[in-house]
């Protein structure tokens, strides 16, 4: 086996985007004096289910790396495929945690609800659930 080549680019991204999304909550819940310690505990067992998932991924990625490291010294000829999981785990989650700082951005500061940017992620997130209102959600 030649070495894992998990990138750990992507980790660090989507780390920073979920500090950025503890510290944008939680200043916007100071704003908006409405600090509740259930929201902040929901909000962490969000962000551990998201290193969990990469966990998950990172473990995938290396099972097919070695799997197919044994199959191929066996010679069986079969292959289990090698995807970039652990990258689209974290595409994921920085997708996620980008939406909740525009919504804790929001609370913020009310001008940068009205960029178009955002606009245009509310418009989408209001098919039924609706925005969250951030404060340490996710």
């Amino acid at each position: 086996m030649e070495g894992l080549a998990v990138e750990w680019q992507p980790v660090v991204v989507a780390s920073l985007m979920m500090a950025l999304d503890v510290v944008t909550g939680f200043a916007g819940a100071v704003k908006s004096r409405n600090i509740q310690s259930g929201k902040m505990r929901e909000g962490l067992w969000h962000k551990a289910g998201f290193f969990g998932l990469i966990s998950l991924a990172f473990v995938y990625e290396v099972a097919a790396a070695w799997m197919n490291f044994e199959a191929d010294a066996m010679g069986l000829g079969v292959a289990v495929p090698e995807l970039p999981a652990v990258s689209g785990a974290c595409i994921f989650i920085v997708a996620t945690e980008v939406v909740s700082v525009c919504e804790n951005l929001c609370t913020l500061n009310p001008d940068v609800a009205k960029l178009p940017v955002v606009k245009s992620i509310k418009q989408r997130g209001s098919d039924g659930a609706g925005p969250g209102g951030g404060q340490g959600q996710d």
